[in-house]
């Protein structure tokens, strides 16, 4: 078999009706971009794709994964999206004992394989998150230890799953105030799950015919309550802690770190915090409050359907996080 020591998985797809996976030379490079894709782009560009591009079957992982030495998950980071998750993650990132993979999409590609292939069963990609998590995690630094993974926010309707795939690695949630989530979305990029039918309805409980009947903005405001009420439910049965934007960074650093049991040096926690003072999805400008200006801008009807959709689960996680979270 191919020895794989440098490469990476990129991507899962598939080819008559078999999965796939797609690999780039990634070499001894960290992952310290705000996105994994970010990383993994300027692989496919690498001389080593375009002479030798290994793709190999998705059930070949487990063997492949066995040849390496992996670091094992320390903590997951679930999110509502736009709320600050991304600072952590790039906070993380400083510390070269860390391996932190900000939604990796070889990992969305197999918890959402079984919309691809009904036929594909959880203990499938129960089997194939653990081999690729632990490729992913090769250590390809010698002071790596730790392994942190910043799912796509509507992985958090995957939990479970998750959990099967890796028990007892703990987790946080970050979420902010609806109106200003909603106002990022609306009023700049809209993320992939506020677009009706780019991810399937079924995610979510729903049908094509359901969603057809719902409004642009009233898509996006029960989605994101989907995904707050997935982690509300795991959060009452006394599992992970709650984190709201508003108490990034300091409020939760270093008590963060304890939680994941996460051990590092004065210096090293200095420097994580000087990255707070950063954007961090454009680090090289400084950080900017942008909460007053995300509610100015919203109008009385987005206001209305984020009240109507939002709101109260909003207010549960409030009253959730000074029980488990962070306070």
């Amino acid at each position: 078999m191919t020895d794989f020591t440098g490469w990476i998985p990129m991507r899962i797809f598939w080819r008559d009706a078999r999965p796939l996976v797609d690999w780039g030379w990634l070499d001894q490079q960290r992952f310290t971009d705000p996105f994994f894709a970010q990383t993994i782009q300027p692989c496919v560009r690498h001389p080593a794709n375009l002479l030798f591009r290994p793709q190999t079957p998705l059930e070949n992982l487990g063997e492949i994964a066995a040849r390496q030495p992996s670091v094992k998950p320390t903590g997951f980071i679930f999110h509502m999206s736009r709320c600050g998750s991304t600072l952590i993650s790039q906070m993380l990132a400083v510390a070269p004992e860390n391996i932190v993979l900000s939604e990796p999409g070889p990992v969305d590609d197999i918890l959402r394989a079984h919309f691809r292939d009904p036929r594909i069963t959880e203990e499938q990609r129960v089997q194939w998150l653990q081999w690729l998590v632990a490729i992913l995690g090769w250590r390809r630094q010698p002071a790596e230890k730790n392994l942190f993974i910043k799912f796509d926010c509507w992985h958090a309707l995957f939990l479970p799953l998750i959990q099967r795939a890796f028990p007892g690695v703990p987790w946080i949630f970050v979420y902010r105030d609806p109106v200003e989530v909603m106002a990022s979305h609306v009023n700049r990029h809209r993320g992939a799950q506020m677009i009706p039918t780019v991810l399937d309805p079924g995610l979510f409980g729903w049908d094509y015919e359901m969603v057809s009947r719902m409004s642009l903005d009233e898509y996006g405001a029960r989605v994101l309550a989907k995904i707050c009420e997935a982690m509300l439910a795991r959060a009452q049965a006394g599992e992970g802690k709650f984190i709201n934007y508003r108490q990034l960074p300091t409020a939760v650093w270093p008590e963060l770190l304890d939680y994941w049991t996460a051990k590092f040096s004065g210096e090293e926690n200095a420097r994580m915090l000087e990255v707070a003072g950063m954007n961090a999805k454009n680090p090289g400008q400084p950080f900017e409050p942008d909460g007053p200006a995300k509610r100015a801008a919203v109008t009385a009807e987005l206001r209305e359907i984020t009240q109507r959709w939002l709101d109260p689960v909003y207010q549960q996680l409030e009253t959730q996080r000074l029980v488990q979270g962070f306070a």
